[in-house]
């Protein structure tokens, strides 16, 4: 089985100090970071899944990459758009899956 490197785009990575930051002003700091730690882990799951997902059905995720693939995480609260580029997992955005719709 291949595994590739997984990028993390800088949009993403301001997502995730938004939540970070939405998170721990509702709970703990620490139940904040173990959460942000957890959605990080489900997206490194991605160096072996991801050329085992099919493109997007999606219009909106081919906005950001016309081979992008989508996978929902954290109980499918969240969507991952992504696409492979030679031995990478690019990950273009994350967003709520309900704004997910077409």
């Amino acid at each position: 089985m291949r595994e590739y490197r997984v990028i993390i785009e800088d949009d993403v990575e301001d997502y995730f100090f938004n939540l970070l930051q939405f998170v721990a002003g509702n709970s703990t700091l620490d139940f904040a970071l173990q959460y942000v730690k957890s959605i990080r882990q489900e997206i490194e799951r991605l160096s072996y899944l991801a050329p085992m997902l099919p493109p997007s059905k999606y219009g909106i995720a081919r906005l950001y990459h016309p081979e992008a693939k989508t996978t929902t995480i954290a109980n499918r609260k969240l969507t991952v758009i992504f696409h492979i580029q030679g031995d990478y997992v690019i990950v273009d955005r994350i967003m709520p899956s309900c704004m997910i719709t077409y």
